[in-house]
């Protein structure tokens, strides 16, 4: 590993596809509800472009199909575009066919409309296991980013081939690494740190902090974030529970000002770029 890089990833959903939201929303079809991801990805987006970053964006299949542009506009300023699979179902919950067919799908539709090839992966709400790191495997996939070593989550998937989860990367197949994501080791605490929830509930000082000790131990920070954490406009379900409701909208009002500081002050480079500049290549 060479220099301190931060790695500013984005995971592309609507607020609806959101997993705290779901089982209470007034209905199944997406398309009967208002959408949201476009403007609130457009001002992730003219984010990145202020503070002159570079990002990895992991789309939804959904999403590609039904906003290419925006998926073009990604492309155009040099961001990478991977997977965060097709319908955003939980991975390690599918049969191996579905799971095929679901990552097969979002990656065609991804590659139809930008043109390049799709390598990398991050699993919705992390939700991997070593039979999705095969099924990646046997795609020709170049990477994944969904283990998040955090066993108070109870969504979060495990990963046994990874040793240690605060490791840039791990080579968890012969040509599919792991990338895990961040955490914040303070003698016996591993605490969660590498963004989403946990930047809008720490204080942009605390958080700036963590990161910075993170980098002096570790040399890099994996950081990500969903378009609907911006919309402090959205309206939660009416049915939505209080710890839910806390944990899905708190902080958003303060996050297109906190984001800005942290690109500002961090910068971003793609995850691609940042394998390949450690002397590894895609799988041939």
């Amino acid at each position: 590993m060479t220099g301190a890089r931060f790695l500013a990833s984005f995971d592309i959903e609507d607020w609806f596809h959101a997993e705290n939201v779901k089982d209470v929303l007034p209905t199944t079809d997406w398309t009967a509800l208002e959408a949201r991801v476009e403007p609130n990805t457009h001002a992730l987006l003219d984010l990145l472009a202020a503070a002159d970053a570079k990002s990895t964006f992991f789309v939804l299949g959904w999403i590609a199909r039904r906003y290419p542009g925006l998926v073009r506009r990604m492309a155009d300023e040099g961001h990478e575009v991977a997977s965060h699979s097709d319908v955003h179902r939980r991975l390690y919950q599918l049969t191996p066919d579905e799971l095929a067919a679901d990552l097969a799908q979002a990656r065609d539709s991804l590659e139809q409309v930008t043109g390049t090839r799709v390598w990398g992966l991050r699993a919705p709400v992390f939700s991997i296991d070593e039979r999705v790191l095969d099924c990646l495997a046997a795609a020709g996939y170049w990477y994944d980013s969904s283990f998040y070593a955090f066993g108070a989550h109870d969504r979060y998937g495990e990963l046994k081939s990874v040793p240690d989860p605060d490791a840039a990367m791990v080579r968890v197949r012969p040509d599919l690494v792991e990338l895990p994501m961040s955490r914040l080791v303070l003698g016996p605490l591993a605490l969660p740190w590498s963004g989403g929830g946990y930047f809008r509930l720490i204080p942009y000082p605390v958080f700036r902090w963590g990161v910075r000790r993170r980098l002096a131990a570790r040399d890099w920070f994996l950081f990500y974030f969903h378009p609907w954490e911006l919309d402090a406009d959205e309206v939660p379900p009416a049915r939505l529970p209080a710890p839910r409701r806390f944990r899905a909208y708190v902080g958003r009002s303060r996050m297109r000002r906190d984001l800005a500081r942290l690109l500002g002050e961090f910068g971003s480079m793609r995850i691609d770029d940042a394998l390949r500049a450690d002397g590894h290549r895609p799988p041939s």
